[in-house]
C-alpha cells in the first residue's frame, strides 16, 4: 500500500481532491485483484463528500491499460443508477515513485450481501445493468463460455505481469484432457441454448462482493467493472447462481427451486418473456463454468448441473 502523504499528494496535485490531513481524510480499504483501495474524504462547499480510489500495485502496460477500459465501461453504464459515477482516470498514474495507474470514483455506501434477503435486490440490479444501451467503449464477447471462463477467475489470474499460484497448473496436469472435453461440452451447449439469443451489456465476472446493499435506497450497487462489456445475460446470472450456492450457511440459489425464484424476479425486472425453465438451463451452462474454473485453480471439488442441490 502507498503511504497516505504519498497518495495525498497525488491527489492534491492533481487536482482530483484537495487533501489536507491525510491521517484524517484518507482511510486505506486494503487491495484487491491486486489494486489498492481508499476512501477519500473531501471538505467541500456544501459538506463532505466521500470517493474511492484505485491504485495498482504493479505495472505493465495491459493492467494499467485495464484503468482507462473501466473507465470507459463506468462512463457507458453510469445511467442504470447502480454503479459508481467515475470522475478521473490516468492510466500512467505515478504514486510515491512508482508507476500505478488511478482510478476515482463515486463512493457507494452499504453493507455486504448477505446471501436469501438480498438477491431480489440482485435481480433487479442485473436487469437494470442488462438494459442499458450498447456503447462503442465495451468489448463485445462473442465466445461467452470462453470468455466467462477466462474472467471469472479474476484479473490477477489473467494478468501475467503480476505472477500466478501453482495450483491450476498442477491440477491442470492431473485432470487437464477431462477438463479440457468438459470446457468443449460447454461450449458446444451454448451454441445452441444461446442460438439467436440478444447480447446485453454485462458485468462479466460476478462476485458476491461485487454488490454492495443499500438499505436506505433499497436497491443494491454493482462495483469492479474492469470486466464489463458485451455478451450473454446468463454469464451474470450463472455466475450469481454460482457464487452464492457456494457461500456457507448463507448461501441461496442452492435448490432448483431457489434458482427459479431468482430468474423469475429478475425477467420479471427485465421485462423478459422467456419462460424459467429456459432461462435456468442457460444461466446453469454458465454456473458451471463457474465451478469448473474453479476445479482448475483448485478451489472447488465437483462440477454440478444444475446448482448444487434440487428440489
Amino acid at each position: 500500500m502507498k503511504s497516505l502523504e504519498a497518495v495525498a499528494e497525488f491527489l492534491t496535485t492533481r487536482g482530483w481532491v484537495l487533501v489536507d490531513d491525510p491521517e484524517e481524510q484518507i482511510v486505506s480499504l486494503g487491495s484487491r485483484w491486486n489494486n489498492d483501495n481508499y476512501v477519500i474524504t473531501a471538505h467541500e462547499l456544501y459538506g463532505e463528500t466521500r470517493y474511492f480510489l484505485r491504485l495498482g500495485r504493479c505495472g505493465g502496460l495491459g493492467r494499467m491499460a485495464r484503468f482507462d477500459y473501466e473507465f470507459g465501461v463506468l462512463q457507458s453504464v453510469g445511467r442504470s443508477g447502480v454503479t459508481p459515477r467515475p470522475f478521473y482516470c490516468d492510466a500512467a498514474a505515478v504514486v510515491g515513485g512508482e508507476p500505478v495507474g488511478a482510478l476515482l470514483m463515486e463512493y457507494l455506501p452499504g453493507r455486504d450481501f448477505e446471501g436469501a434477503g438480498d438477491w431480489e435486490l440482485v435481480a433487479q440490479a442485473l436487469a437494470v445493468v442488462h438494459a442499458q444501451p450498447l456503447d462503442s467503449r465495451l468489448l463485445v464477447r462473442n465466445d461467452p463460455v470462453m470468455d466467462t471462463y477466462r474472467l471469472c477467475a479474476g484479473p490477477d489470474a489473467q494478468d501475467t505481469t503480476c505472477g500466478a499460484t501453482g495450483a491450476g497448473r498442477a491440477g491442470m496436469d492431473r485432470h487437464g484432457e477431462e477438463w479440457r472435453a468438459e470446457l468443449r461440452s460447454l461450449v458446444h451447449e451454448a451454441g445452441a441454448l444461446l442460438r439467436d439469443e440478444a447480447r446485453v451489456v454485462v458485468h462479466g465476472s460476478v462476485q458476491l462482493t461485487d454488490f454492495v446493499v443499500d438499505e436506505d435506497w433499497g436497491r443494491a450497487w454493482l462495483v469492479d467493472w474492469e470486466s464489463g462489456g458485451v455478451s450473454s445475460r446468463y454469464a451474470d446470472l450463472g455466475l450469481f447462481i454460482a457464487r452464492a450456492a457456494a457461500v456457507g450457511e448463507a448461501g441461496f440459489c442452492r435448490t432448483e427451486g431457489e434458482q427459479q425464484a431468482f430468474l423469475a424476479a429478475y425477467a420479471q425486472a427485465a421485462g423478459l418473456t422467456v419462460s424459467t425453465d429456459v432461462m435456468l438451463a442457460r444461466a446453469s451452462l454458465f454456473a458451471r463454468v463457474c465451478r469448473l474454473q474453479g476445479l482448475v485453480a483448485g478451489r472447488t471439488e465437483h462440477v454440478a448441473g444444475k446448482g448444487a442441490a434440487s428440489d
